[in-house]
């Protein structure tokens, strides 16, 4: 079940019945939502209320039944018995209702896999994280700072939104409480935009791109000042349905820089469309127009992992692109040093420069014949006082 955001509280009610069952046996019931605020369990056997408890996401890890992010409950059921489960549950979030009982040893396999993509997606966005902050560091491009700037953003944004690792902390962070999960994407959304500007040189090559960049940035921090005042549950939503048209409009803005006049544009506009079909299923999943299933609650991750990457590559062809340009200008540079070399070597007039101490640096050949010397070279391995050679009046000499 799938509710969106809502403010209100659902109970749920089903029945356990173990007719299969040959003996008393353990099983774990999960709710796989980790950022749910309360949730109470009831069991009712018989008509009579027999076990009642309670957990939520301001519970420490040792008050739950299994320090795991996702609520879950351990259930000691007798065989031949039916067992009716109340389930009363409240959340300020999105509000889903991905229920599952399970066998022990199948929650244990479940766990793993579920820890290993997370720990897999996680640990690529700070294996590249630390790699572009050596980049940054090396370059001090402003469009790699800004990029790491979006790594620790989104980083913690994930952290947040996913509990994952908390639980190996003897208490959950500030930085990592849910309450500042609207500003965690904001400020992931700020640093992007900035990156996008540097990168996508729209302030200096194309201003009409540029005025529509400044109108998301002001539109970012406009939200940042109003979340502070609007209910959790309505930021979150106008966050979501902003994210939607920011990527789209940062697709846009990607692909006509990439058409017209930056080829480097080119990794950040693929990087942008994936970034979008990830999150778009995300945000679809939690305002209740998709089902919750694997693929859709690490949409997100797969799509901002996969960004990542090819921001990097955007970067390395932004860096390359530099590089490429700074070699025209040398090798610009360097032609009108031939062409002036040759006009100074094939002058006419005797042509010199000259050191502080009244040296020859350089002269041309007009000059070393002028003065007497049957070539340049002759001239500069003397080096003759350059005043006393030229200026034969002493007192012009002063």
């Amino acid at each position: 079940l799938n509710f969106g955001y809502t403010g209100s509280a659902y109970w749920t009610r089903f029945d356990l019945s173990t007719r299969r069952l040959t003996s008393r046996s353990d099983w774990i019931l999960e709710l796989a939502l980790p950022l749910v605020d309360d949730v109470r369990l009831y069991l009712v056997r018989d008509g009579q209320l027999v076990e009642q408890r309670q957990t939520g996401y301001l519970d420490s890890w040792d008050d739950r039944d299994l320090a795991v992010p996702n609520p879950t409950f351990r259930l000691r059921l007798s065989p031949d018995t039916v067992t009716t489960v109340f389930l009363r549950i409240t959340n300020t979030n999105t509000f889903r209702l991905p229920i599952t009982l399970w066998h022990p040893d199948n929650y244990i396999e479940k766990v793993s896999i579920d820890e290993a993509v997370r720990g897999l997606l996680l640990g690529a966005i700070l294996a590249i994280l630390a790699y572009n902050l050596f980049v940054a560091v090396s370059v001090r491009e402003r469009s790699n700072i800004y990029y790491v700037l979006y790594l620790v953003c989104a980083a913690v944004f994930i952290g947040t939104e996913q509990v994952h690792g908390v639980q190996l902390l003897d208490s959950r962070p500030a930085l990592l409480n849910k309450e500042y999960l609207p500003f965690q994407i904001i400020l992931t959304w700020f640093f992007g935009l900035l990156m996008a500007r540097s990168l996508l040189e729209t302030r200096q090559r194309s201003p009409d791109l540029d005025h529509v960049l400044r109108l998301c940035l002001t539109s970012v921090v406009t939200t940042f000042g109003l979340s502070f005042f609007m209910p959790y549950s309505v930021a979150m939503e106008w966050i979501v349905v902003g994210s939607i048209l920011l990527s789209i409009i940062l697709i846009v803005v990607s692909y006509l820089s990439w058409r017209y006049y930056n080829p480097a544009a080119r990794s950040y506009f693929f990087a942008w469309t994936l970034a979008l079909i990830g999150f778009g299923i995300y945000a679809l999943t939690v305002m209740g127009y998709l089902p919750l299933n694997t693929f859709t609650s690490y949409s997100p991750q797969f799509g901002l992992t996969a960004q990542i990457i090819l921001f990097s590559f955007a970067l390395a062809d932004r860096i390359k692109q530099v590089q490429g340009e700074a070699l025209a200008w040398n090798q610009r540079a360097l032609a009108n040093l031939r062409r002036y070399q040759s006009l100074f070597d094939n002058a006419i007039e005797g042509v010199f420069q000259m050191s502080p101490e009244r040296r020859f640096v350089t002269a041309n050949p007009a000059m070393a014949e002028l003065l007497g010397y049957s070539s340049s070279r002759e001239l500069l391995a003397r080096n003759p006082d350059v005043l006393e050679t030229c200026i034969a009046d002493e007192r012009l000499r002063r």
